[in-house]
């Protein structure tokens, strides 16, 4: 269960929001184009012929195609997400030495501003 938790806060933490909302409307109009070229096959395949004439031949030859094509961008596009998330990763680690630098330094005002106020308060 905390294994679950940890990967939960590793994704919360690591997901470049302004990212994921720019390449958001890409990746919705890439997945219309797919679903309606699947629909659009779905649709004309009942009415093709069973046997393996030529035409049905280069139909899917051309599919093959089309289907190469697209694993290429998926991949460039797994490959552009790892980068991001990568660039993510090293941004929070940077966020987080500097938070805490901060945390010391405003640890350490602390201290000095409460010492001056009690010498303040002393003479």
């Amino acid at each position: 269960m905390a294994d679950k938790s940890k990967i939960w806060e590793l994704l919360g933490r690591s997901v470049k929001w302004d990212e994921v909302v720019r390449h958001g409307p890409k990746i919705v109009e890439a997945a219309r184009i797919l679903y309606e070229s699947n629909r659009q096959r779905q649709q004309q395949s009942p009415g093709a012929a069973p046997g393996p004439d030529s035409r049905r031949l280069a139909d899917l030859e051309a599919e093959v195609r089309r289907l190469q094509e697209n694993e290429t961008q998926q991949a460039g596009l797994v490959t552009d997400i790892a980068n991001q998330l990568e660039s993510l990763t090293r941004s929070v680690d940077a966020l987080g030495c500097r938070v805490q630098t901060l945390l010391w330094l405003g640890g350490g005002a602390l201290v000095v501003s409460l010492a001056a106020l009690a010498l303040t308060l002393l003479y």
